[in-house]
C-alpha cells in the first residue's frame, strides 16, 4: 500500500519526522549524531529552506545555520530497473482516475492526502523482484550523484546528505537453493541485511554526499513466531569515515517476504 503524496519531498520528510524508527548510525560520532537530529527533530527541522520547486537551485532543502544541504529520492522494488514501468503506480492512477471522475473527492473539501491499495495480482516475483531492488536503488542514487557539482556550486562549503525513502515492503531472504515458496510453507533462508549488501554499499561509498540517510520504514516481516520488527528502519552513513565488513548475496536465491 503506498501513499500517493509521497511524490512530495516535504510530505515524505515529515513522515519521516512523524515516525519513531530504530536507528543506525555507521560509525556513530558527533557529527553524525548532530546531523541526523539536524534532519529528526521538529525544532531544528524550522531551520531549512525548502527549495525543491523547479525554480529554485537544487537540492532539495538547505540549512544556512547547520551548513547542511539535502537531496530526497525515492525507490521500490516494483519499478522496472530503467525507470519506465511501474505496475502498481500504473494501477493506482487507474483507480484515481476512477475515483476523481466519481466526484468523491469534490464532497471531502478538507482532505490532505489519500491512500489506495493497488492490488496487480501479480506473482510474488513479478510484484517484489530482488533484482529490481538493487537495481533501482544503484540507479536513482547513481542519478542524483551525477549532480552533485552542482549542488555543491549552489551551497559552498555546506555538507550534503542524500535521504533515500526506500518503500519496499516486507525483507527479502537468502535461500542456498530454488525455493516454492507459498503461504504457511517455512524455510531456512539468510535475511538481507539492505545496509551491510556489499553491493548497495559500493554505490553508498561512490555516491558523492557526506552522508545518506537511508529510510525503510516497511520492513517489518512474518515468521513462525509472529511479526519481526528488530530490524532499523533508518540507517545513517558517515560515508567518509565508515569502514563496515560487508555482506554479499546471490540474486537468484533471493525471495520476498511479501508474499
Amino acid at each position: 500500500m503506498r501513499k500517493l503524496t509521497y511524490d512530495n519531498e516535504n510530505i515524505i520528510m515529515s513522515h519521516f519526522r512523524d515516525n519513531n524508527c530504530k536507528v543506525l548510525a555507521i560509525p556513530l560520532n558527533e557529527m553524525v549524531d548532530t546531523t541526523y537530529r539536524a534532519v529528526k527533530d521538529n525544532q531544528f527541522w524550522m531551520e531549512w529552506i525548502d527549495s525543491s520547486s523547479k525554480s529554485s537551485l537544487p537540492p532539495d532543502f538547505f540549512n544556512d545555520k547547520q551548513k547542511l544541504m539535502m537531496e530526497v529520492m525515492r525507490f521500490d522494488d516494483q519499478q522496472t530497473v530503467d525507470g519506465k514501468i511501474h505496475t502498481t503506480k500504473k494501477k493506482e492512477a487507474e483507480i484515481m482516475k476512477d475515483i476523481k471522475g466519481s466526484g468523491l473527492l469534490d464532497s471531502l473539501q478538507n482532505l490532505e492526502s489519500i491512500t489506495i491499495n493497488a492490488v496487480t495480482d501479480l506473482e510474488t516475483n513479478d510484484d517484489h523482484n530482488f533484482n529490481r531492488y538493487r537495481g533501482n536503488f544503484n540507479r536513482v542514487v547513481m542519478k542524483h550523484a551525477n549532480k552533485v557539482h552542482s549542488y555543491r556550486s549552489n551551497h559552498p562549503g555546506y555538507k550534503l546528505i542524500f535521504f533515500v525513502f526506500d518503500e519496499t515492503s516486507g525483507i527479502y531472504f537468502e535461500t542456498t537453493k530454488k525455493e516454492d515458496v507459498k503461504l504457511g510453507n517455512n524455510l531456512f533462508a539468510r535475511a538481507h541485511c539492505h545496509w551491510l549488501d556489499e553491493t548497495m554499499l559500493n554505490t553508498v561509498k561512490k555516491c558523492g554526499a557526506d552522508y545518506l540517510i537511508w529510510y525503510k520504514p516497511h520492513n517489518s516481516f512474518e515468521t513462525p513466531k509472529g511479526i519481526n520488527d528488530d530490524f532499523p528502519k533508518v540507517i545513517i552513513f558517515d560515508i567518509v569515515n565508515m569502514k563496515i565488513e560487508t555482506l554479499s548475496y546471490n540474486e537468484k536465491w533471493m525471495i520476498s517476504s511479501e508474499i
